[in-house]
């Protein structure tokens, strides 16, 4: 499984790693430091006065023995007796019982037994023999006192719970901030309007969207003015274009008609290539709302609008395939890829599928023309990037039709990509991701 590659993961990741081993550094240094040394104390306290609790037993009269082992109950909860009944080691023996085990042993100089038994429940008992006399003590679990495991648990629990609440609070204010920045900067990037973050937050970030809504107002005021220059330079240029075209016009018949010919080409060029300039300039494919329309119709209408000539375009629904889109972008960007496989796919025919991969549309052009270098593939979509040299023998295009195409796809969030085709020619991949 592959793991998230995040801010937000990576932050809450390394937090909650580095609290889980101060949680490990913790409880080891208090469990070595202070609860072992504490626990073998006690347990050699308590053997100290089993030992002597054992010879003051046997010293005293017999007759005072009962009296003896009633004080050491009401006083120290510790059970003397006689009697025999075979031990069994506790299923779950608690470090205590083992350290005091082992200091028995030690005061002793002699094994000693250790056990419990079913028919005296939740007591523990030890065995052993002084002055030729077997005495077994017995003492309960609440006897002991502490249960340092159960504690050292809880407080493991208790950390690592609140280490990772916290790792997730530092990661969510560290990552919303800057997913929110980033988010906004791809906007901008696109082309839309101006944006604002709120400057809340501590004096980092405020200053990080500060200094990110002021970019983006000065983006927003160059765009305007780029566009309204390019306005005003499509409009001065519009005049004259149509005092020539209508000087043309008003030649007599039969004038010069392969020089008019030429002149109405030549204007007409001019007057494209204008009306793209400026359409891109201005930006398309913002505020366009979204249809659910069948995918397949609005490909046969764009195939309806592009044939020329000769060259057929092969096209067959495969699938009925719906999907929300701005109609108006979407047949555009398809009769750009069209129009430049038909014009540069040495008038073979041009073929297009729509498929549904991951979940989304995508729409292929295929044609057999001589297909584009690897290392121009992206800069094809540049504005003004023409590559008749390499893909016509003839003059190609404004140079604007791709850029158009990649600023349509970037307002609506699709990627589009020129490949190469097995067998020669051009794959124009549109993915119409949501």
């Amino acid at each position: 499984m592959k793991l998230p590659n995040s801010l937000f993961f990576h932050t809450a990741t390394t937090l909650a790693v580095t609290s889980l081993l101060l949680v490990l550094i913790t409880l080891a240094a208090t469990a070595w430091f202070v609860l072992v040394p504490v626990a073998k104390q006690a347990a050699d306290d308590l053997a100290a006065l089993l030992i002597l609790s054992a010879q003051t037993w046997v010293e005293v009269p017999p007759e005072t023995r009962p009296d003896l082992e009633q004080e050491l109950l009401d006083s120290h909860r510790l059970r003397l007796s006689t009697e025999s009944f075979p031990l069994s080691l506790p299923r779950l023996t608690p470090p205590y019982l083992t350290i005091l085990h082992q200091a028995i042993e030690r005061r002793i100089g002699h094994p000693v037994a250790f056990g419990s038994h079913a028919d005296h429940e939740g007591w523990y008992w030890v065995d052993f023999t002084i002055a030729d006399h077997s005495l077994r003590f017995g003492f309960t679990h609440d006897r002991i006192g502490a249960s340092p495991p159960f504690a050292l648990l809880a407080i493991a629990i208790a950390i690592l719970v609140l280490a990772i609440a916290t790792a997730l609070i530092i990661a969510l204010r560290l990552s919303r901030p800057l997913a929110a920045l980033s988010a906004a900067t791809s906007a901008v990037g696109r082309g839309e309007q101006q944006l604002a973050l709120p400057e809340t937050g501590p004096d980092e970030l405020k200053a990080l969207a500060g200094s990110f809504n002021q970019m983006s107002r000065e983006v927003a005021e160059l765009l305007e003015n780029r566009t309204t220059l390019l306005a005003g330079l499509s409009h001065d240029l519009r005049t004259p274009l149509t005092r020539m075209r209508l000087a043309v016009e008003l030649l007599p018949e039969n004038e010069a008609d392969e020089l008019c010919s030429g002149l109405r080409q030549d204007m007409d060029e001019m007057d494209h290539l204008l009306r793209e300039t400026l359409l891109l300039a201005r930006g398309v494919g913002h505020g366009e709302k979204r249809q659910e329309r069948n995918l397949g119709e609005i490909i046969s209408e764009v195939v309806a609008g592009c044939r020329q000539g000769d060259v057929p375009v092969k096209w067959e629904p495969a699938e009925s395939v719906t999907w929300s889109v701005p109609v108006t972008s979407l047949k555009r960007v398809l009769s750009n890829l069209l129009g430049n496989a038909i014009l540069y796919g040495n008038n073979h025919p041009v073929a297009m599928e729509l498929k549904k991969e991951q979940g989304a549309p995508v729409i292929r052009i295929l044609d057999r023309g001589p297909g584009i270098p690897e290392e121009m593939r992206s800069a094809v979509f540049r504005p003004f990037q023409r590559l008749e040299n390499s893909r016509s023998t003839t003059t190609g295009g404004s140079g604007l039709g791709l850029a158009i195409v990649q600023q349509l796809c970037n307002a609506q969030g699709w990627e589009v990509s020129l490949q190469p085709r097995s067998g020669g020619g051009t794959v124009a991949v549109l993915y119409l991701k949501r």
